[in-house]
């Protein structure tokens, strides 16, 4: 279980000057920020206060990305893991042949295989066998997925195996090929390293021959970082996924089932995180009482980093764009040149900038860039004067995640400007979850879209704590806290030229109702060792992939000249494990920071 803590939080609060509230845009001018740099610092985004005054210890986030593993939650908060890359759909089924096919004959798959061209084939000469035959369509369909073979006959009645690109996932099968009595969706799990949720799905979209669209996640993960999660995808065989395995770089795909329903957004409890700091400076007394007053007391629950853009896109002026119904500037800022990116999607960027020619910039933007060519194909169907349909080309979850952004960015400055005011115990004024409201659990502790809550009075006050305070995600439909927030609220969105009635935007996609957030969160089943080692390059923990071939532990060295820490715990979906390692280094998470850590090191 977890420990308490029963002293007054003010004893354990560090003190800031009361800067007051600005807005998203002031505050990156007074940083020397530029709205669409990708080196955002966590003061830009409003994460500027500390639970805790105690000394931390410095280490580096991230060296490597698996030093970051992230394992899914679900709603029955069992952790998710790869335990089996099988299908259960291979069984019973013919032996594959695998000399069946000649060098030749597989380099002219290859070559088919990669070329976009669908009305290119091959032609393979086979016996009368139909047996022979059999087994070679078998063994095409499962080293090419994007390719579909049939028997034909050359005019010489030689039998022949045609073999040429699927067009679409029903093309081989007809209306009625999937299995009756079997659930629509095959529920998998994802194991990816180094990978961005919505790029992994792209490029499974694209090995499959099936719609983006067709699958489904509870939430996106981590891309530096090595993370498993459940994804379902609509009517695609078990054994055609599986086979994927055989030609996936850095992720596998596993634990099949079907069901009758898919796997919607935010259906999870959270993520269970084994986190290694590296090149960590601090004695043991040292590490352990940073590391036990935050699973005692906990972090302040800010929208992390990752929330806001460390990848190429600054979300929160892209939300800001679409709140204010600016379609243009938004693709602009989507489109536009970012820093310390590869020189060919620089180059597409440059292109955009200077010509607005969808067409040629999408003839440059490289595939890897989903989200960007998913827009531009967008563009070109519907041109810039349509603009709004045009971003409709970009994902839903990936759309509304951009005012999402905004809105935490409200979140985090109106949270710290609460605790440099008012501190780090309730005050009256405050909101907390009503004790009989259904949409928070008991148990897992979890605050849903739809709490009631309730201020807090002089003869409720004092049977609450900091962890009971929620603060709202602003919206059109929340309830603000009794004190001045609201006008706190008001100032930041006024300075973006914003209101709360424009929250409530016309294009249902865009419009904020608002919700509710712990201000301050505990850490779950927080857990944590010191390591030695000698060798940076040494992976410091096992991952489910490593569980799987066999691999153990890294060899340690007892007295080695480096120290990490592995620290494991669990945090409801939203909450970010970064927000609670800077509790205890006390030192900025944003990329830009850690890079210098790295340079430095």
């Amino acid at each position: 279980g977890e420990v308490s803590y029963t002293g007054p939080m003010s004893d354990v609060m560090l003190t800031m000057d009361d800067e007051g509230i600005e807005s998203s845009s002031a505050k990156r001018r007074k940083t020397g920020g530029d709205a669409l740099c990708d080196h955002a610092r966590e003061v830009d985004v409003g994460i500027t206060e500390y639970v805790s005054n105690a000394v931390g210890f410095s280490g580096i986030i991230k060296q490597r990305y698996s030093d970051f593993v992230v394992n899914e939650i679900n709603t029955d908060c069992v952790v998710i893991h790869l335990t089996d890359t099988n299908s259960a759909d291979e069984d019973n089924k013919p032996a594959i042949q695998y000399d069946l096919l000649t060098a030749a004959d597989r380099q002219k798959l290859e070559e088919l295989a990669k070329d976009d061209s669908s009305s290119n084939s091959v032609e393979i000469k086979v016996s009368e066998d139909k047996a022979v035959r059999t087994r070679l369509h078998l063994l095409i369909r499962k080293d090419f997925p994007l390719l579909e073979s049939s028997t034909a006959a050359t005019d010489g009645d030689q039998k022949v195996i045609l073999v040429q690109r699927r067009k679409s996932p029903q093309q081989r099968y007809g209306r009625g090929w999937w299995p009756s009595g079997r659930g629509d969706f095959t529920h998998f799990v994802l194991y990816k390293e180094n990978k961005d949720t919505v790029d992994t799905v792209g490029l499974l979209a694209k090995l499959l021959n099936v719609k983006a669209s067709s699958f489904t996640y509870a939430g996106n993960k981590d891309r530096r970082a090595v993370t498993v999660q459940r994804m379902s995808v609509y009517r695609v065989m078990a054994d055609k996924l599986s086979q994927l395995n055989r030609s996936l770089m850095n992720m596998r795909v596993g634990n099949f089932s079907y069901q009758k329903e898919p796997l919607r957004l935010g259906q999870l409890w959270g993520n269970r995180f084994s986190i290694v700091l590296r090149n960590v400076v601090g004695d043991h007394e040292c590490i352990d009482r940073s590391l036990q007053l935050v699973k005692d007391v906990g972090f302040i629950n800010y929208f992390g980093m990752q929330r806001f853009g460390t990848h190429s896109v600054p979300t929160y002026e892209v939300g800001k764009a679409l709140l204010h119904s600016n379609w243009v500037a938004a693709i602009d800022i989507i489109l536009s040149p970012k820093a310390n990116e590869s020189a060919d999607v620089g180059l597409a960027r440059q292109l955009w900038a200077e010509n607005k020619d969808a067409k040629k910039t999408l003839e440059k933007m490289p595939k890897r860039c989903t989200l960007e060519r998913q827009l531009l194909k967008g563009l070109q169907k519907h041109g810039i004067r349509d603009a709004c349909n045009a971003l409709n080309f970009i994902p839903r979850n990936s759309r509304i995640m951009y005012v999402h952004s905004y809105q935490s960015l409200l979140w985090n400055m109106v949270v710290s400007r609460r605790i440099q005011t008012y501190g780090l115990n309730p005050v009256v004024g405050d909101l907390v979850i009503k004790t009989d409201s259904p949409t928070i659990d008991p148990v897992k502790k979890k605050v849903e879209k739809e709490a009631e809550v309730e201020l807090l009075t002089e003869e409720t006050v004092n049977s609450h704590t900091i962890h009971d305070i929620v603060m709202p995600l602003p919206g059109f439909d929340v309830k603000f806290p009794g004190y001045e927030a609201a006008s706190w609220y008001k100032e930041i969105l006024a300075a973006d030229n914003l209101t709360l009635q424009m929250l409530n935007h016309r294009v249902k996609d865009y419009a904020l109702s608002g919700t509710y957030r712990r201000m301050v969160m505990k850490p779950v089943e927080m857990t944590w060792n010191v390591l030695s080692y000698d060798d940076k390059t040494i992976p410091l923990v096992v991952t489910d992939l490593d569980r799987l071939e066999g691999k153990s532990h890294a060899v340690l060295v007892e007295g080695g000249k480096l120290t990490a820490v592995c620290v494991c715990f669990s945090l409801p979906s939203s909450s970010y494990a970064t927000m609670a390692l800077r509790e205890v280094t006390k030192t900025d998470t944003s990329s830009a920071y850690q890079t210098k850590l790295n340079e430095t090191e």
